[in-house]
């Protein structure tokens, strides 16, 4: 008689590595007669709560290791099902409607914020328009004549370094020309 358990792991540590297969889990009974699939914990990094099968098929007392395979436990990350892109592209483009519709309701808002801010502005500045004091004419010149004056030099004009016949610069550029003229040599 043979050991089941044995030969599974067997065949799972052949297919692993020893440090890869860890405790035994459970027994599974497949739909078809003889077949048992049996259950060990996975080690491997990158596969969490993964399981490692290992399926016997057993003919009286002789049994043939059918497969070893990793299988997804209960938790584990498994990828999503896989949607059609015509689902994926109607799918972003409801999306890309959604935020353009959003975007354009913000700046609505936004549009009505600052006009309501302008229209508080334009009161605030009435009020104090009307709170100022009004100068006469007759005072200007005195006001003018109490302000100290700012000694501040006229600039030199401005020399322009451009040649009046090419209207480059005189040394703006040179190299240009010079290694234009190598080449040409």
């Amino acid at each position: 008689m043979t050991n089941y358990l044995e030969l599974a792991r067997a065949a799972a540590v052949e297919t692993h590595g020893h440090l890869a297969v860890g405790d035994f889990g459970r027994t599974v009974q497949e739909n078809q007669d003889g077949v048992l699939t049996y259950l060990f914990a996975s080690k491997l990094k990158g596969y969490p709560d993964w399981q490692i099968a290992v399926t016997l098929f057993i003919d009286g007392w002789d049994a043939t290791v059918s497969e070893v395979v990793l299988v997804p436990g209960d938790t584990s990350l498994v990828a999503p099902k896989w949607v059609p892109w015509s689902e994926r592209l109607a799918d972003y483009k409801a999306l890309q409607a959604a935020l353009e519709a959003e975007a354009a309701a913000a700046a609505a808002l936004e549009a009505e914020e600052a006009d309501d801010a302008a229209e508080v502005e334009d009161a605030e500045d009435a009020v104090d328009a009307a709170e100022e004091p009004e100068v006469s004419q007759d005072a200007l010149p005195e006001a003018e004549a109490q302000l100290p004056v700012a000694n501040v030099p006229e600039a030199p004009e401005a020399e322009d370094d451009a040649d009046a016949a090419g209207g480059k610069g005189k040394g703006l550029f040179k190299w240009k020309t010079i290694r234009g003229n190598k080449k040409r040599k």
